[in-house]
């Protein structure tokens, strides 16, 4: 299972969903007012909700909140919750499956703690003596190997695996 990632306001209201969230989830296509709370149901050993511990309003913008062993339909996962500027971003990991992502090359994970500092691909390549293209590239694979979209989407889901700090 890929990693479902939620993109919340600082209120917890869903802005966005990625396909495998949507799968885990059964989300609807409009998440207008739906509140992460609502749509993940995830309950801890004890049956309660991490969501009552967590209150995004209270998480920082690069603070992060992780919850282990926890249900969701039937799934044993791990919740994160990263505060990123005045979003978050939820990421819901198996705990059924060894994650994904464990085999980025090193000269990958140094270019994606660069994109997580926010430099742009040309800055990137001026600052480790890269072609443009070949940092391109390098990103290609990331987000292949993460199996996700876009630069944000693959910081996320490093900093959820623990692959960059």
């Amino acid at each position: 299972m890929s990693a479902s990632i939620l993109l919340t306001d600082a209120q917890g209201r869903l802005k966005a969903a990625n396909e495998a969230a949507r799968e885990l989830l059964g989300l609807p296509e409009n998440l207008q007012g739906l509140h992460c709370r609502l749509a993940v149901h995830a309950k801890d050993e004890s049956g309660r909700s991490p969501c009552d511990l967590c209150q995004h309003d209270s998480l920082g913008a690069s603070e992060q909140r992780e919850h282990s062993n926890l249900q969701v339909n039937g799934q044993s996962v791990e919740m994160i919750c990263s505060g990123m500027g005045d979003q978050r971003v939820i990421t819901l990991l198996s705990l059924d499956s060894p994650p994904e992502g464990a085999n980025l090359s090193p000269r990958e994970r140094e270019v994606l703690v660069l994109v997580a500092r926010g430099l742009t691909t040309a800055k990137i390549a001026d600052r480790l003596g890269l072609g443009y293209p070949t940092v391109r590239t390098h990103m290609e694979h990331i987000r292949e190997k993460l199996g996700v979209r876009t630069r944000a989407q693959a910081v996320a889901r490093a900093l959820a695996l623990r692959l960059i700090e």
